[in-house]
């Protein structure tokens, strides 16, 4: 199986992984997140050292060695997750802009057999993969949507199911990334973690780095654990890998 392939069945065993288990219960009470008016900058926390902090409390800088991260706190004014996030997406994608499309190849999932491809429906999970693009929608919130340069990774989970009724009480968390290696831009990931209380605000970390592996260790790490500290909540465990 292509590499594309396997990229999309691997995001959709590990969003299943995610969902709610027999334990969930006892761990999303654990988890209640504090609403913050101003946040707590850390000198420093694992390879990211603080820059600079706004005086009123609303962000904060870090650096690492080809990699910069932002910490802010953005409101939701009455709306949802999706639509405060949205402008901080839109301002990630200008970094990472896509190739322009090219033709496909004569060989991608032809009917001969010649290309490779995947295309599973089952409640719950959507996964159609050939030899060139990946797409992957997992109920609850995960979309994967990856070609051969280019992988857009975003998770959102915001206490509700798709009817709108209350499922969880852990909050908002959203997640995502983009990852290329054609990049004409000095970056290769960029990319936000966020977490909150449903009502917000939220706590939202941005990246922007100039290498998909940033000397073995996983930025995402760094910026989750300054989310934690300012508004509490357990460590999620687990991590997409763009390969």
């Amino acid at each position: 199986m292509n590499r594309i392939a396997l990229l999309a069945a691997g995001c959709a065993a590990l969003a299943l992984a995610a969902c709610d288990h027999p334990d969930a219960a006892r761990q999303r009470a654990e988890a209640q997140l504090k609403a913050v008016s101003k946040l707590d900058c850390p000198a420093a926390q694992g390879e990211l050292t603080r820059v600079s902090a706004a005086a009123d409390g609303q962000s904060c800088v870090y650096s690492a060695e080809g990699a910069e991260v932002t910490l802010r706190i953005v409101p939701l004014a009455g709306g949802d997750a999706a639509s405060a996030l949205a402008p901080l997406e839109t301002e990630l994608k200008a970094l990472l802009p896509p190739k322009a499309p090219t033709t496909p190849s004569a060989t991608s999932s032809g009917p001969d057999g010649e290309g490779e491809s995947v295309n599973i429906h089952l409640p719950g999970v959507s996964i159609e993969a050939n030899d060139s693009n990946a797409r992957v929608k997992v109920a609850g919130g995960v979309n994967i949507d990856a070609d051969d340069d280019r992988a857009e990774v975003r998770v959102m989970r915001d206490g509700e199911d798709d009817t709108g009724r209350r499922h969880r009480d852990d909050g908002v968390q959203a997640t995502f990334i983009l990852a290329s290696d054609d990049s004409t831009s000095a970056w290769k990931v960029a990319g936000y973690e966020a977490r909150g209380p449903r009502g917000g605000p939220l706590v939202v970390a941005t990246v922007k780095a100039k290498a998909r592996d940033h000397d073995g260790h996983d930025l995402f790490d760094d910026m989750k654990a300054l989310i934690r500290h300012n508004v509490g909540g357990r460590p999620r465990h687990g991590a997409i890998v763009i390969d």
